[in-house]
């Protein structure tokens, strides 16, 4: 099976329960590669967001493994050591309610191979289907909380019905997510997002998107309202290429078709910005 095959089954599944279809929405790359098909390059986890947070964590851990088990079955492949935890663990959630969420973990090995190991778990592990360039054995589902999912949309993937985000909104949360890499929100530990100029790039390019019109300057207030991002860290994005340029080298072996240097992508993101300093301009 293969990684564009898992993808699309991890995300099929995750949908397929009626609780967790209620609250999920898809984001980031697999949103725009498998559900809006205007990226070439392919995203290793899958990202999703809940506008509020989970109650029952062991009923959501059971219903999301249930969904994976039943889903990786019909394609013969086993669900083995699954992880579902909060993070980060140590957070005060009396005082930042809405940061962090969940991750899901998992392995897969096909049930052939299992049955011919009996099951034993370390044989297993060291069998099991690898998902990257790095041959990580680990399949990751990140889920963020609080965050803003009032203009998800549905739609089908491979005829089942899942909740994504619009192009827009995945665009903003990218331009987001370059501002959570500063100094200046104090949350992070500066990790280089290459991919996000990329995808911000083709997204707005393929779509003719203008993100200067009213309903997405609104858009840009939720969706960084959502995580206490402050607006005005759009006009420092300018100050990061440093920062995000070791990175590409990684990102374009993933794009298929042309690629550019990464200025090209870095000074696109300026040329987009200028046109919305009414954000953060008073």
């Amino acid at each position: 099976m293969d990684f564009t095959e898992i993808r699309r089954r991890v995300i099929i599944a995750m949908f397929s329960d009626d609780m967790l279809l209620d609250q999920l929405v898809l984001k980031g790359g697999n949103a725009l590669e498998l559900v809006h098909h205007v990226l070439t390059r392919g995203s290793l986890d899958v990202d999703l967001s809940i506008e509020s947070e989970f109650r029952d964590l062991g009923d959501v851990r059971e219903r999301i493994f249930q969904a994976l088990r039943r889903e990786f079955e019909t394609a013969g492949y086993v669900v083995f050591d699954e992880s579902f935890a909060v993070v980060p663990p140590s957070i005060a959630a009396d005082s930042t309610p809405w940061w962090g969420g969940y991750y899901v973990e998992f392995k897969l090995i096909e049930k052939d191979l299992a049955d011919s190991l009996a099951h034993d778990r370390e044989k297993m592990r060291i069998q099991a289907q690898t998902f990257d360039p790095q041959h990580a054995r680990k399949f990751r589902v990140d889920i963020s909380k609080h965050e803003y999912c009032a203009g998800k949309v549905s739609a089908k993937l491979d005829g089942r019905t899942v909740y994504v985000y619009t192009e827009e909104m995945c665009v903003v949360e990218k331009l987001r997510a370059i501002c959570q890499q500063m100094p200046e929100y104090g949350r992070t530990n500066r990790t280089p997002r290459a991919r996000d100029f990329y995808d911000v790039y083709a997204t707005v390019t393929r779509r003719g998107l203008d993100l200067s019109l009213p309903e997405n300057l609104d858009l840009f207030r939720h969706i960084f309202e959502a995580k206490r991002v402050p607006l005005a860290l759009l006009a420092r994005i300018a100050d990061t290429r440093e920062l995000h340029l070791p990175d590409w080298d990684a990102v374009k072996d993933t794009v298929q078709g042309q690629v550019f240097d990464f200025d090209v992508y870095f000074d696109f993101v300026l040329e987009e910005l200028s046109k919305l300093d009414a954000l953060w301009k008073k």
